[in-house]
């Protein structure tokens, strides 16, 4: 079995390829050709925390099981607002000879194959020529969805909001700094309303529980990304928002049960079935999209993340890992480990 750690993993995706896989995945999603995932998701009061477990294959060998894990420190012995850690690992396994390949620290892992499946859609939903992205919420997610949504279109700018405002300012910093964004203005916007109404696209990536900003406040022909509120309760938008959506999910049954946003807006009829055209792998290879229904002028993607994404990026990046000799080689019967090296004829790993 094949370790491989999260410098491991920054090493072996690029966005290019992990674009690609996210593609795939929701080919494959939307032609039935991914099984129903296994889903665990074990929530804990004290400490509040929890563990969300997920399994999935495809109809060839892969099996993959991946473990999201999340703790807040303790509010009563905290004076500032409890914090939150985090960490994920996933087991990719030969499901038919029963033998683990590789073991992946997964917690960047999850920022590429989540911000690619934005940018897979983006190519598709979004205006060819966008003036301003914004991104609501400045936290672990963010980065990785400013940096592929930006390889997928090329913004004049991109301004960033966040609940927590010098860490929005540091992110913004952050990015600045990065070459993959030169000449792009990256700037913070404290004020929601301000910042979706600028926007010809917005990501949100948020942990809110409650609408984040105005839904009047969207212009007209805006593409937004919902990628966060993935619980029945939780919403990032409001009704006002959802009358005027046109809606691609990923995966159709996740996002209309999971989803508050969905389920929250098709149970009181603020959304009507009618808005949600599909699941977005089915018109990723079409040369056009379906026209807008009348009475609807914004483009949606919603997003709740889907196993078909783990089982194909986790392959990518095990496939990537044995060609260029990053890793380090674990024996499950015997015990001990030692790395691996890279075949001369591929030279250094990238």
């Amino acid at each position: 079995m094949r370790l491989l750690s999260e410098r491991d993993i920054e090493r072996l995706i690029d966005p290019g390829a992990a674009i690609a896989a996210a593609a795939e995945a929701y080919r494959r999603q939307a032609a039935g050709e991914m099984p129903t995932p296994g889903r665990l998701d074990v929530l804990r009061t004290n400490p509040k925390g929890g563990a969300l477990v997920l399994a999935g294959h495809s109809f060839d060998r892969r099996f993959v099981v991946k473990t999201n894990i999340h703790a807040y420190s303790d509010a009563a012995k905290d004076a500032a607002m409890p914090a939150r850690t985090a960490a994920s690992g996933l087991v990719l396994w030969d499901g038919v000879a029963c033998v683990p390949l590789a073991h992946m620290a997964t917690s960047s892992f999850n920022d590429h194959r989540t911000a690619a499946g934005f940018a897979a859609a983006t190519q598709v939903l979004a205006p060819p020529a966008p003036h301003t992205l914004a991104v609501f919420g400045a936290g672990k997610i963010a980065p990785a969805t400013v940096l592929y949504l930006s390889a997928v279109r090329r913004f004049a700018r991109v301004v960033l909001v966040g609940r927590n405002v010098e860490r929005a300012r540091g992110l913004a910093a952050q990015l600045a700094a990065r070459p993959e964004l030169d000449g792009i203005d990256i700037t913070v916007e404290t004020d929601a309303a301000t910042a979706a109404t600028e926007a010809d696209v917005i990501a949100t990536v948020t942990t809110a529980e409650t609408p984040i900003f105005p839904g009047d406040a969207v212009r007209s022909g805006t593409f937004v990304i919902l990628g966060g509120a993935n619980r029945p309760t939780h919403r990032e938008v409001d009704d006002a928002f959802m009358r005027r959506a046109r809606v691609f999910v990923d995966h159709f049954d996740g996002a209309t049960t999971r989803a508050g946003d969905l389920a929250l807006t098709l149970a009181t009829g603020v959304l009507r079935p009618k808005q949600i055209v599909g699941e977005i792998g089915a018109f990723l290879d079409r040369g056009e999209m379906p026209p807008m229904p009348a009475g609807l002028d914004i483009t949606v993607f919603k997003s709740i993340g889907i196993a078909a994404q783990d089982v194909i990026t986790a392959g990518m990046v095990y496939e990537r890992a044995v060609r260029d000799g990053i890793g380090l080689e674990f024996d499950m019967r015997e015990g001990g480990g030692a790395p691996v090296t890279a075949p001369a004829s591929h030279g250094p790993p990238r």
